[in-house]
């Protein structure tokens, strides 16, 4: 296994995000053992930082850890997916019910300006940004109510999911409707319908997933023919 890249002896989270990277890339395939000495070599990094990370990445589910046998690589399947996205469901639909409660002016305008520059990126297919200012406009609506638990739970599931989109994109169909949908859940927040609000934000989030696991499912299959 070749040299990957260098990274910095302090920098666990760097670390931790190209392991998962490569296992999304496909690098390290499911199933496939994790060896430390195999790691250290293409990180250029030494064994305790590797088991750290390695550690971090079973507690978010990439990585599978068993007694005497070492790590390996978990099926990023959709079971996988829909267990991230259920909570997602739960929680942001829960909270864009609270926010058009208390809703301002200033909440509106800056969901708005974060659609303008989504679709910018979607023009663009810089699948990286769209992703990120996705992430943006869900964290500005849990953000309006002042939840960093909610948020940081949701910030580590978008950084989850993030390599799969760099990866995999979205569906033409899906990028169609993003921004509409987008507009939509804005609309029912402004006229302070909690319940409207909740009810498409969910559709949106459950569009998402089934579209991201039709892709990846699509990706494997091409990928083994």
């Amino acid at each position: 296994m070749g040299a990957h890249r260098t990274i910095g002896m302090t920098n666990y989270d760097m670390l931790r995000d190209a392991i998962r990277e490569d296992i999304v890339a496909g690098i390290f395939p499911p199933g496939s053992r994790l060896k430390v000495s195999d790691l250290t070599e293409r990180y250029n990094i030494s064994a305790i930082p590797i088991r750290d990370a390695l550690q971090q990445l079973c507690g978010e589910g990439f990585v599978a850890i068993e007694p005497n046998r070492g790590a390996r690589v978990r099926e990023i399947d959709a079971k996988f997916l829909n267990q991230i996205y259920e909570i997602r469901r739960a929680v942001e639909s829960y909270f864009v019910q609270r926010l058009a409660e208390r809703v301002t002016r200033a909440d509106i305008a800056g969901l708005r300006r974060t659609v303008q520059r989504h679709a910018a990126a979607l023009s663009r297919q810089d699948n990286g940004m769209v992703h990120d200012l996705d992430w943006e406009f869900h964290r500005q609506i849990v953000a309006a109510t002042q939840n960093e638990e909610a948020l940081s739970v949701l910030a580590r599931h978008y950084k989850m999911i993030r390599p799969l989109r760099v990866r995999f994109g979205r569906s033409s169909e899906r990028s169609l409707v993003l921004v509409a949908e987008h507009d939509a859940i804005i609309a029912a927040i402004e006229a302070q319908d909690g319940p409207r609000a909740a009810a498409l934000l969910e559709q949106h989030i459950d569009r998402s997933l089934q579209d991201l696991i039709r892709l990846v499912l699509a990706g494997r299959k091409a990928a083994v023919s």
